[in-house]
């Protein structure tokens, strides 16, 4: 444990007065004892020198007159002499003969001075000379000498014989009375020294501690944090204006602490605010679905944010101070740097489309990058914001598809519109020419039916052309039935034998003879063929002669399939393009050519027939197309069977009903001659005033007729004799309208298609007659 001494003047002033009181004191005695005790020992010895120089006289002249008594009585006075311890007069034997104390008398002075040392006492007594020594123990002056004595009895002064004398002075007394009267005088002095040092610390106290306090106290105080504290002395000396001083920088110091205080607690409110907002903004970067990060002008990241560290499974105290290249691939970071640099160079903002490689394969971002600048302005680092836009260009790239898809559907839509009205504008015609046409072979004569076979086959080419577009275009689900594959590749050739033909493209037919029916529908099987001969043809129109296709039809007994292929010796597919020709809206061809949606629908039909549809590209160029589908009904439904009419037609009663005079008269010379009572009419009103007098067996209606068409005659039917609707038969040469379709399917009537030929006019005829029999 420390002891704490007070420093204060109060005490420290009359305590160094004191110290300065005993250190004299204490001078006084060590300097002054020593010095007053030497003096008295030099006095003594003086004394007893002078006093042993008396005796010495006396007593020899006492002795040489032989008055010894004299000489006894002159020693044993000195008995009472306080500074003479004793005196002893020896004869030449030794022998006490006179002393201070009586006892000592006849005996031998060894006995009575045993520590004296005669020895060397001896040389001065023979020489007669006083000497003067100290005893051991520093007490006594002993003084000793050589006295001349005579005989007694003898009247002359003549020595007869040698004595001596010794006389002991007392030193401790007059030591003591010295040192006494030396200490006397230091206490003296040291009391003077005191009392002035008592003045002195109370003038002290006074004129300086007292005030000086003051100031120290309130110099601590306003220490301590006591602003109002002041020492407020008086007075014109140092104090005082040292007071007046310190009074003055106090004010100034509890000001400037105020205003400190001021300006720390508004400090304190902006570095909270700051704190807050740094907060906030963390939390703000670590929150955002956005990029961000910051790389100084060397490329090394200064801060990742937390979707920086989930992207790249990097923590960003794994990556600060490293840089981009050591953090990411190589490829993209060169590409990142670059625009870094670029930022740099312009020392503004830019925004740039970047990539990068994740977990789940590339990504594409949309990134803002500008400069960070310090207070001087100079730009120390670029801060980039990166928002992710894969998703945002696959879905606008999937609208794109989508538009183009609902342009494709608009174009297929007004192209059906199209289609529905040249089918029935040529229908109606060539149903005429093919019924006549059959009429003649049945009926003319062998030069006649050698024409009207001609006529017949020409007729038919169209109609099956009419057929295939009706087919390409109708929106209705695929019938499936037995398929001749030959007949899908014949129909197939003639749609597109125009195109190839003045293309200058030279089409090898390599059919099987012995292909097996299969289960499909012989539409979409057309559409897919034709897809593929239009993909030929348009791959080989820049290509220099000869240009050729080649379509080959196999059967692979093993694999129980049927096997088209269509293949061209044109510029070929290239390998990267090869797994991409049957992605939707993927096209290789320019603008307004193709839309990329003809092999993706192909190779949807054909899969949905369980098929395959594939491409190869034979080392010597070309493309092969090859198409298998299984041979059998598999993955299609039955087809039930069609109640056969009786062996031997019936007459029945027909009522006609269409505004083509030749489509009536047609379908009534083909039943008339088929033994039927036929009536035509050429609207339906006149229809209803027929049936409403006479009863008819089968009623063949057109489905567009101008007032009232087909489908408002069929529900006059219904509404007035609903028996006779089950005898109705519609024919039409329109099968694309999505509202006629679902009316027929609702109504469950028969449809004779235009063209027709006369065996299906009088089967269907038959069936609806059988039907009304059972």
């Amino acid at each position: 444990m420390k002891l704490r001494v007070s420093t204060s003047l109060k005490f420290t002033v009359p305590l160094i007065l004191l110290g300065f009181a005993a250190a004299l004191s204490t001078f006084i005695l060590l300097y002054h004892v020593p010095q007053a005790e030497r003096a008295t020992e030099d006095r003594s010895r003086e004394r007893i020198t002078q006093e042993m120089s008396r005796l010495q006289s006396t007593l020899e002249y006492l002795s040489l007159k032989g008055d010894l008594v004299t000489a006894q009585h002159e020693i044993a006075v000195l008995a009472h002499n306080h500074d003479i311890v004793f005196a002893v007069l020896t004869n030449e034997h030794n022998i006490v003969v006179a002393a201070t104390r009586r006892a000592w008398l006849g005996r031998p002075v060894a006995e009575v001075l045993p520590a004296f040392d005669f020895g060397q006492a001896a040389g001065a007594i023979r020489e007669h000379r006083a000497r003067v020594t100290q005893d051991p123990t520093g007490t006594e002056l002993l003084a000793y000498a050589g006295i001349l004595m005579g005989s007694p009895g003898r009247a002359e002064l003549r020595p007869s014989q040698r004595g001596s004398l010794f006389l002991a002075s007392d030193l401790a007394g007059p030591r003591a009375e010295a040192r006494a009267q030396v200490i006397q005088q230091s206490l003296y002095w040291g009391g003077c020294v005191t009392a002035l040092a008592l003045t002195m610390w109370l003038v002290f106290h006074f004129l300086l501690t007292r005030r000086t306090a003051r100031l120290v106290h309130a110099a601590e105080q306003l220490a301590a944090g006591n602003l109002s504290a002041r020492s407020r002395l008086r007075g014109n000396d140092e104090l005082g204006r040292l007071s007046r001083a310190f009074d003055a920088m106090a004010e100034k110091v509890a000001d400037t602490q105020t205003r400190l205080h001021h300006d720390i607690a508004a400090r304190a409110r902006v570095q909270q605010a700051l704190q807050n907002s740094e907060a906030r903004l963390q939390q703000i970067l670590n929150n955002t679905t956005s990029v961000v990060s910051v790389k100084d002008t060397r490329g090394r990241f200064l801060f990742v944010n937390r979707q920086w560290e989930h992207l790249f499974h990097l923590r960003q105290a794994e990556v600060l101070g490293r840089t981009v290249d050591e953090v990411l691939p190589e490829i993209s970071a060169q590409a990142l740097r670059t625009n870094d640099l670029a930022v740099l160079e312009r020392n503004g903002p830019i925004e740039f489309e970047e990539t990068a490689p994740l977990d789940d394969g590339l990504h594409t971002y949309i990134s803002i990058k500008f400069p960070l600048h310090d207070a001087g302005g100079t730009a120390y680092a670029v801060c980039a914001i990166s928002t992710d836009i894969t998703e945002k260009k696959r879905s606008a790239e999937e609208l794109a598809r989508q538009r183009e898809a609902l342009y494709q559907r608009e174009k297929l839509a007004a192209l059906g519109s199209l289609l529905a009205g040249v089918a029935h504008e040529l229908n109606n015609p060539l149903a005429v020419v093919v019924a006549r046409a059959v009429l003649l072979e049945e009926q003319g004569d062998a030069g006649a039916r050698a024409m009207a076979t001609k006529i017949r086959v020409a007729a038919e080419r169209c109609a099956r052309i009419v057929r295939t577009f009706l087919g390409m275009a109708r929106q209705q689900p695929p019938e499936r039935g037995p398929v001749a594959m030959n007949d899908v590749v014949s129909a197939a050739l003639d749609m597109a034998a125009y195109a190839m033909r003045t293309s200058g493209v030279e089409v090898v037919l390599d059919p099987c003879d012995d292909l097996p029916p299969i289960l499909a529908d012989a539409d979409q099987l057309h559409q897919v063929l034709l897809n593929l001969l239009i993909n030929a043809q348009q791959a080989l129109q820049n290509q220099p002669g000869p240009r050729r296709v080649l379509l080959r039809t196999r059967h692979d007994r093993a694999a129980g399939r049927v096997c088209v292929t269509v293949s061209d010796n044109g510029p070929g597919i290239p390998e990267p393009l090869r797994v991409r020709v049957f992605e939707p809206y993927f096209t290789t061809k320019p603008t307004g050519i193709g839309t990329g949606v003809g092999l993706a629908v192909s190779l949807g039909i054909v899969e949905a027939h369980g098929g395959e549809l594939t491409v190869e590209c034979p080392p010597g160029g070309g493309a092969v197309f090859t198409m298998a589908l299984p041979v059998g009904p598999a993955h299609a439904s039955g087809i039930g069977a069609v109640p056969s009419p009786t062996a031997k037609a019936k007459l029945r009663r027909i009522l006609i009903v269409d505004d083509e005079t030749e489509i009536r008269e047609t379908l009534a010379q083909i039943l008339i001659g088929a033994q039927h009572c036929v009536v035509a009419v050429e609207s339906a009103h006149d229809a209803l005033e027929r049936m409403a007098h006479e009863h008819y067996d089968v009623i063949l209606t057109d489905m567009r007729m101008p007032d009232l068409d087909g489908r408002g005659l069929y529900r006059e039917i219904e509404r007035r004799w609903p028996r006779q609707a089950e005898r109705v038969v519609f024919v039409t040469g329109d099968t694309l309208s999505a509202a006629l379709n679902d009316f027929v399917q609702d109504s469950g009537r028969p449809v004779i298609e235009k063209p027709f030929l006369p065996s299906d006019v009088r089967r269907v005829v038959a069936e609806v007659a059988a039907v009304e029999n059972c």
